[in-house]
């Protein structure tokens, strides 16, 4: 998708949101060929509560002046305000605000004051029954300047205005010089475009990732993951659970007793099977992954979490894979198409990258190592792609099903990337401090996998960045990571905003 194209739909969430919204929920679990396993909301579907407030100046008396140029008495001026709120409350409702799925539309409210220009405890009354779930306040400051700014200097929260008037400018100007959040539209279009990233930076926020590990970080192997933890749920509100290999065992063996899980598994992998293009694997193999599967998600609703990682090199050395015969790729691929960030090898840095690419995008990602493959190109490979990287609300890609080791087991997806018409992708990662987010636009030349009876990490995509730029991208690398994801589209710019959004320094090549 071009930027012409994403501007004209926000961040996508218009033509999507409602459809994710049944895809993501209930039904739509079995729908996408996934077992009715639990009741794990997908962040996707998280809303936005936003609340509108106008303001509106009532003067304790009538005379005219520089800033009032005609008088009215105060009961005349008091209707007026009411009129204009009523109004305005009433084009809400029929507004995309009032209409988006993927926001709530807290109840209007009406600030008045004098000309005294300080707003009365009572007024401020009125804000404080939804001031602990309001997510920004979208603001009509008429009256005065300062009761916009006073609103979200109060509460804490960031202001939405639209239109790049005189009164606006000077609000956010001044906001964001005492360091709070104005964030101002020039029309309907950006407005929609702000929701929506909002939405997912509020997405971003609650992110919670179940990270079953004895050895902790850094990582034996992928050792260039985020490794402060404290200082990530600090700054960036996302927390990491860690769980011991003993607390996973014991839930793997619990579903491996369970008859009725083990039935979901053997009629989800005969559907898994039965709807690939082709498969590599035997369809048992596949119903251990789907038990693997569930007692992940079984674990991550027991400890609150929405995203998954492990790190392969010290999952394999337990040798629990081996016992269990499953890798964990089949449950990335499966989550991502749920809304879910799930990522390979402990990399929270590709994971944080995964969540933002698939919020703005509202697409799944692939996930993979990055190295030069050509004068003009690199590559991405892991075993990890998923069927709704061309969107939630489109239909699955063609898939196959392959195996990890040379035994025949460790179930994965196969997607052939080349066979779709969109070839310009948005590649991302976050560093291991988790303050920098580096940004790429490229051009999907070339993939492998398809049709191959291939063990390991063997689905790769081969990605050009702009021309002359390769060599500063993979520099780049040294300093942010190896793995990297990409979706189908061009988000950059959506991607940079988000980024900046949650205070991180953002580089671009595109």
């Amino acid at each position: 998708m071009k930027r012409r194209e994403f501007l004209a739909t926000g961040i996508g969430t218009l033509a999507v949101a409602a459809a994710m919204q049944q895809h993501l929920r209930g039904d739509g679990a079995l729908a996408a060929g996934l077992p009715a396993l639990d009741d794990l909301p997908s962040p996707m579907t998280t809303t936005l509560n936003i609340k509108p407030v106008m303001t509106n100046i009532v003067h304790t008396g009538v005379w005219e002046g520089p800033c009032r140029w005609r008088g009215a008495s105060v009961e005349e001026e008091k209707a007026g305000a009411q009129q204009s709120f009523a109004r305005w409350s009433a084009d809400l409702r029929n507004s995309e605000l009032g209409q988006r799925a993927d926001v709530r539309c807290l109840e209007p409210a009406q600030i008045l004051f004098d000309e005294s220009f300080v707003v009365p405890q009572a007024e401020w009354d009125k804000l404080t029954p939804d001031a602990a779930e309001t997510d920004a306040f979208f603001l009509h400051p008429a009256g005065s300047s300062v009761s916009a700014f006073e609103i979200g200097d109060r509460f804490g929260k960031p202001i939405l205005l639209k239109g790049l008037g005189c009164r606006n400018a000077d609000i956010a100007a001044y906001t964001k010089s005492k360091g709070n959040e104005a964030l101002v539209a020039a029309d309907d279009r950006e407005f929609s475009h702000l929701l929506s990233l909002l939405q997912a930076r509020k997405v971003f926020r609650q992110t919670r990732v179940l990270f079953p590990t004895d050895r902790g970080l850094p990582a034996a192997c992928s050792v260039g993951s985020i490794w402060d933890l404290d200082g990530l749920k600090e700054r960036l509100g996302v927390e990491v659970k860690t769980v011991s290999y003993e607390q996973l065992s014991g839930e793997m063996e619990r579903v491996l007793d369970d008859a009725a899980a083990k039935q979901d598994a053997r009629r989800t992998a005969e559907q898994l099977v039965n709807n690939a293009d082709r498969s590599f694997v035997d369809q048992k193999h596949v119903e251990r992954s789907l038990l693997f599967y569930r007692a992940v998600r079984n674990l991550m609703a027991r400890h609150g979490c929405n995203a998954f990682t492990i790190e392969c090199f010290e999952f394999c050395s337990s040798q629990l894979p081996d016992r269990w015969q499953i890798t964990p790729c089949l449950i990335h691929s499966l989550q991502r198409d749920l809304g879910h960030a799930s990522s390979c090898e402990a990399d929270l840095g590709s994971l944080l990258a995964m969540r933002m690419l698939m919020s703005v995008a509202a697409r799944s990602c692939h996930q993979g190592n990055s190295d030069p493959r050509s004068a003009d190109a690199f590559r991405i490979n892991h075993s990890v792609p998923a069927r709704k990287m061309n969107g939630f609300d489109q239909p699955d890609l063609p898939y196959q099903l392959g195996r990890f080791v040379a035994k025949g087991w460790g179930t994965k997806m196969v997607v052939d990337f080349m066979s779709q018409a969109e070839k310009t992708v948005t590649v991302a990662r976050v560093d291991p401090s988790a303050t920098k987010l580096l940004v790429l636009r490229g051009e999907l030349v070339g993939a492998s996998g398809w049709n191959q009876d291939l063990i390991g990490c063997s689905v790769e995509a081969l990605i050009r960045p702009p021309a002359g730029r390769l060599d500063e991208f993979l520099r780049k690398r040294l300093e942010y990571g190896n793995h990297l994801q990409w979706v189908y589209g061009d988000w950059t710019e959506s991607v940079r905003q988000l980024g900046e959004m949650l205070g991180l320094q953002v580089e671009v090549i595109a």
